[in-house]
């Protein structure tokens, strides 16, 4: 397993649970519900939830399977009673055309190989099926370059320069994704104090004024259809 991985996969095994669930809880509705507006279908048989951390996002299209890089959260994950397995998106445990939907919040930003995880996403998706990222870190926002220092995560977030609408929306098109959509939305600071979360949503609700500025917005959002096996 590549350094950075190693490392990443340390800092979520020793994560220290936040004490602001009721934000943290705020944050995860906010981004299923922007990720949620971008898909057409809302219930599936069986979909797999990438990054499924702790099991927040879960089972939020229907019965879900989770993944993970870090035991410690599938241990959480499958003592709250869900399925999940501990993995690597970019080398997936899965069979081909294994779910009707792939999607996951946070995690591509993450990656060493952005395309080979978007890659391996598809090829567990079953043609006709649905997939979608949400809550990813925009590389065109200036305050994703300062937050790492101040949560002093910078090692395992570094990877979010590469998060861009256009960048996702082209790596999508060349592995066979069509009715592509994008957003990118939010500037709300969920992980860190209360006080902090409210002046940052603040300043969202006055940056939201002004459309020109809403491709600097905090978050990236993709969804699309698989059409080529």
């Amino acid at each position: 397993m590549e350094k950075q991985k190693l490392t990443q996969k340390k800092w979520y095994d020793h994560k220290v649970p936040s004490e602001n669930k009721g934000v943290i809880q705020i944050s995860t509705d906010t981004h299923i519900k922007r990720l949620k507006g971008l898909l057409p279908t809302q219930e599936v048989r069986l979909s797999l939830n990438c990054g499924c951390g702790r099991g927040g996002q879960n089972n939020i299209f229907g019965p879900s399977i989770g993944m993970d890089i870090s035991f410690e959260n599938i241990q959480c994950f499958k003592e709250a009673g869900s399925q999940g397995v501990v993995a690597d998106v970019e080398f997936l445990p899965f069979k081909d055309d294994a779910f009707d939907m792939v999607y996951g919040f946070g995690i591509l930003h993450h990656l060493i190989d952005v395309k080979k995880g978007v890659s391996e996403a598809i090829r567990v998706l079953e043609k006709g099926g649905y997939i979608g990222f949400g809550g990813e870190n925009n590389g065109l926002c200036p305050l994703n370059y300062i937050m790492p220092f101040i949560y002093r995560n910078w090692k395992i977030e570094k990877g979010f320069y590469r998060i861009r609408e256009n960048i996702l929306q082209r790596i999508f098109q060349e592995l066979g994704i069509a009715e592509i959509k994008t957003c990118t939305e939010g500037m709300t600071i969920y992980g860190m104090s209360r006080m902090i979360y409210k002046i940052t949503h603040m300043v969202e609700r006055l940056l939201s004024r002004f459309p020109m500025l809403k491709k600097f917005s905090g978050y990236c959002y993709i969804a699309g259809k698989k059409v080529r096996p």
